[in-house]
């Protein structure tokens, strides 16, 4: 007997509540390249991303824990944990072939302090 496969083809995935039709998460393809990226948001009561998960067209990945445009976020990607305050980012752990690095900046991203190989 052969197994069906069904398949639903859609851009974007929209999640709502039951009771009032709030959004609490987005799944969808975006961006204008060859290869679109793949996000799915997961969004806290007001409707702000709570957590964003993404791989781009080149499938690097990247989580970002808090909105990823604005407020305190924290962003991890394969090579790095960044904290992001105010459109900045104030303190890094970065890893390369060549070793890690910490770095702590000011509110206008100027580094204040760094440790590792730099």
């Amino acid at each position: 007997m052969k197994k069906r496969i069904h398949e639903l083809a859609v851009e974007r995935l929209i999640l709502r509540e039951p009771n009032d039709g709030r959004v609490r998460a987005v799944l969808e393809t975006c961006g204008d390249g060859a290869v679109p990226s793949v996000r799915l948001s997961l969004l806290d009561a007001r409707g702000e991303p709570a957590i964003v998960m993404q791989v781009d067209g080149d499938g690097a990945p990247v989580l970002h824990v808090g909105h990823p445009d604005r407020g305190v976020t924290v962003t991890i990607s394969p090579s790095a944990v960044d904290l992001w305050s105010g459109g900045g980012v104030v303190a890094s752990v970065r890893s390369s072939s060549e070793g890690g690095e910490i770095e702590v900046a000011d509110g206008d991203g100027r580094a204040v302090k760094s440790l590792g190989s730099r």
